[in-house]
């Protein structure tokens, strides 16, 4: 994004890598939408797995080059699935 005329990223929203206008990714959304439609706009959670989804977590693990990989809905979830709380720490 530009402030003040300077190019600067932006790590306050969900686009600060600036791939929400890439046309390739508009265009694979387009056929996702086509494809698939648009969803109950829910997390997996709550929406329940996908075919379209099915196997991401393998091919994510693939490509890291790890046993298995886990997605979560949020950061904050990412966060409680990793770093302890304050209160379960020995000390």
């Amino acid at each position: 994004m530009v402030v003040d005329g300077k190019q600067v990223l932006n790590f306050c929203t969900n686009n600060y890598l600036g791939l929400a206008n890439d046309p390739r990714l508009k265009a694979a959304a387009q056929m996702a939408v086509e494809d698939w439609g648009v969803g109950p706009a829910a997390v997996r959670s709550i929406a329940a797995h996908w075919n379209c989804t099915a196997g991401s977590s393998q091919r994510m693990a693939a490509f890291k080059g790890v046993e298995d990989a886990l997605y979560v809905q949020s950061g904050l979830c990412a966060n409680q699935a990793a770093i302890r709380p304050w209160w379960a720490r020995k000390t």
